[in-house]
């Protein structure tokens, strides 16, 4: 059995406390009430504890629906005669002589959904400073009156907020963890998505380009077969080494440890190119770069060389490395270039490469000319810091 993800059995957990500490307060706030009622007048006694525990009820069953994901017209019917039953249990203990502070926890069970059911995510902070101080203020105005004392309001104004932001806050910490896990997902396949187009585009230059080059050794073995068998059978040992050499990169790029080297891309273009009859120029060395500059400009070099050889029929060709202002440019121009036509999977992935590189590719056509150019940044290195040279004190005599 496939064990859970730590992150879904964390999320399911958190779900599961959530709902019990939420739906929970009705109990706790009801507890609360009965244990001020126990002091209250026994003729009133009865009334306001059916009135505290239909308030109670129905604000709890309205937490309820709001955790299902059920719509605001029940829920807000249900916070009304909430409200009703706790002002009129509050009034039948002011026509018996004093407010209690029992009414204290309730209101703050009608706090918190108040500020779920009529405020915007975003605004349930204000809402519940609003309820609080709707609290407060009702609580001062009985106490104005003389129907509430000043323990009975300061238990009311510490109750209400109390519960309200702690139901309010849970459920907003559960709200976040849902959207981390849901991030987290939305990581995974984004790193899945990108590993996966690495390897398309990796296998796309290995194999692209030993493919081409395995194909047209192989037709110049079939011309040379009768007229010079020992140069046919040079070019059938040279098809096995780049079939072999093949093999090792496509392993290497499954393992993602494949590395591209500018010189060498450089070299094994000339000697493609040479084997297809190409008078190729190419420099005699490269620049120090960096491995990801190196890396990609080594890529352009074998896409440009696969393209000439695939879809033009090319007598010299030509690879330069320019470096001005900081950046590196290279070159790759060939003639007997046919019609332009639309850029290939290869040139399109190479452009968004460079493209997330800071760099750029371009590639054109002009008179029978196929010209394409790729240019990097080459990344600054930062110059050790020297330790600062020892003050020379001159004596005076």
């Amino acid at each position: 059995m496939t064990p859970e993800p730590a992150p879904a059995r964390d999320l399911r957990r958190l779900r599961s406390y959530t709902f019990f500490t939420v739906i929970g307060s009705g109990p706790l706030a009801l507890a609360l009430a009965a244990l001020f009622l126990a002091n209250a007048d026994g003729g009133v006694r009865p009334l306001a504890a059916g009135a505290a525990v239909g308030s109670v009820a129905l604000c709890t069953a309205g937490l309820a629906l709001h955790w299902h994901g059920q719509g605001p017209l029940r829920r807000r019917l249900l916070w009304a005669a909430s409200l009703a039953l706790l002002l009129a249990g509050a009034a039948v203990e002011a026509g018996a002589g004093e407010i209690g502070p029992a009414w204290g926890a309730p209101a703050g069970l009608l706090a918190a959904e108040g500020a779920l059911l009529w405020s915007r995510p975003g605004r349930r902070s204000l809402a519940l400073l609003l309820g609080t101080a709707a609290a407060g203020a009702l609580s001062g105005f009985a106490m104005g009156l003389g129907v509430m004392d000043p323990g009975a309001m300061l238990t009311t104004v510490i109750l209400v907020p109390s519960i309200a932001i702690g139901i309010v806050c849970q459920l907003w910490h559960y709200r976040v963890a849902q959207e981390l896990e849901r991030a987290w997902g939305l990581a995974a396949d984004l790193a899945i998505a990108e590993e996966r187009l690495r390897f398309a585009a990796e296998l796309h230059d290995v194999q692209g380009g030993h493919l081409q080059a395995i194909m047209l050794k192989t037709q110049v073995a079939q011309r040379y077969r009768e007229i010079d068998p020992e140069l046919a059978d040079a070019e059938v040992h040279a098809v096995e080494e780049l079939a072999r050499e093949a093999l090792r990169d496509m392993r290497a790029v499954v393992g993602g440890y494949r590395k591209t080297a500018l010189t060498d891309e450089i070299d094994s273009a000339a000697r493609i190119l040479k084997s297809a009859g190409v008078q190729a120029t190419v420099p005699d060395a490269s620049p120090d770069l960096d491995e990801d500059t190196e890396r990609l400009l080594g890529l352009l070099v074998r896409e440009a060389t696969t393209n000439l050889i695939r879809h033009a029929e090319p007598t010299a060709a030509n690879v330069s490395i320019v470096e001005v202002d900081a950046q590196v440019t290279v070159t790759v121009v060939n003639d007997g270039a046919a019609e332009a036509a639309a850029p290939g999977n290869g040139l399109s992935m190479l452009a968004k490469r460079f493209d997330e590189a800071g760099g750029s590719v371009e590639h054109a056509l002009d008179n029978g000319e196929w010209t394409v150019r790729g240019t990097l940044p080459r990344p600054v290195v930062p110059r050790p810091r020297q330790a600062p040279r020892a003050r020379r004190r001159v004596r005076r005599r």
